[in-house]
Order: C-alpha cells, then structure tokens, then sequence
C-alpha cells in the first residue's frame, strides 16, 4: 500500500513539473510581469498557451495583450548580442525570438557559445564514465575477462576524450573570435 502511494504521489509531482505557472502566479493577475519574465528568459510566444492551460485548472484566463507587453519589454533585455553568448554557455539555445534584423547573428552567436557548453558538457560524462570504469576496474570482484573488457573501454573513452578536447579547444578559439568581432561591431548588420 506505501508504495502504491509512493507511485501516485511521483505520478502527480511529474504532472505539476509540469505546469508553467503555479496557482498563487494565476491568481496574482500579474501578466505583464509574467510575460517579461519569459521575454527575459527568450521563451517564444507559445508560452502564453501554456501559461493558458496551467491556469485554466483554477478558472484563470491569461490576459494575452498585457502579457504579450510584458514579453516584448523583457525581449529587449534578450535581445542583447552578449546574451547570445551567455545563454549559449549556460546550456540554452536560441528560440528564435529575437527582431529579424538580429536573429541570425543572434542565433550564430548562440550557437557557437552553445557547442562549447555541449561539449564540456560530453568531457563531464566521459570523465564520469572513466572513473565508474576505473573502480570496477581496482576492485576485487571483477574478473580477468572484465578486466580485459574494461581496460578496452577506457582506453575507448580515452581517445574520445582526447578528441572531445581538441574539439573544445577549436570551439573555444571560434568563440573567442566570435566574442571579439561582436566587441567591435564587426557582425552587425546595419
């Protein structure tokens, strides 16, 4: 019976990691502010739908036009070149929300800062990967043929990581140069 409740009580967390907005933010009526946070946070549109479906369980219907304000306002905080780079770096891509006369610089900027961040990101995973291997490798209860298997598969993760961080370093030297021709104005198009 515990875990049967233990099962529903995960079930309905998952359900409410899934609402956009909690009850109180319904409530509260704030819009504008709500919709200049996910301008701020370069979310789309779409997010208002959302928004709209969350709060629909607490008979809540968002306004749209004070909302869509609020976007606009926190997209031109977005908006800004340095936060392509930023955004990129700490994991998130670019939506395509920004004016047209900046989205593909926007978005080649972003992409650049994210491929860096995917990457260290693969170095993680790989150096977590080799010391898991590494363990079983010193501990006593694994066999010589696992031995055997596990020496291949480390020095498998070894020659990616090598490769992982040439990529990194070449990633990193395109941002870098990236960085500086937006300090100099060099990729905007006017």
């Amino acid at each position: 019976m515990k875990f049967r409740g233990l099962i529903i009580l995960a079930g309905l967390l998952i359900l409410a990691g899934c609402a956009t907005l909690n009850k109180e933010e319904c409530l509260s009526g704030d819009w504008h502010g709500l919709g200049m946070r996910d301008g701020v946070n370069g979310e789309p549109a779409v997010r208002i739908e959302k928004h709209r479906k969350a709060c629909a369980e607490y008979g809540v219907q968002p306004d749209e036009r004070r909302y869509l304000d609020g976007r606009i306002e926190g997209l031109r905080e977005y908006c800004r070149i340095d936060n392509a780079f930023r955004t990129g770096l700490d994991g998130k891509r670019y939506q395509g929300v920004c004016p047209p006369a900046m989205d593909s610089l926007f978005w080649r900027y972003n992409e650049a800062a994210y491929a860096v961040y995917q990457t260290k990101e693969e170095i993680k995973q790989l150096n977590s990967e080799l010391s898991s291997r590494e363990v079983r490798l010193r501990s006593k209860k694994t066999t010589d043929k696992e031995r055997s298997y596990l020496r291949e598969e480390i020095r498998d993760r070894d020659r990616k990581l090598d490769d992982l961080r040439y990529n990194l370093r070449n990633q990193e030297r395109k941002l870098d140069d990236l960085m500086e021709e937006a300090r100099q104005g060099r990729g905007v198009r006017r």
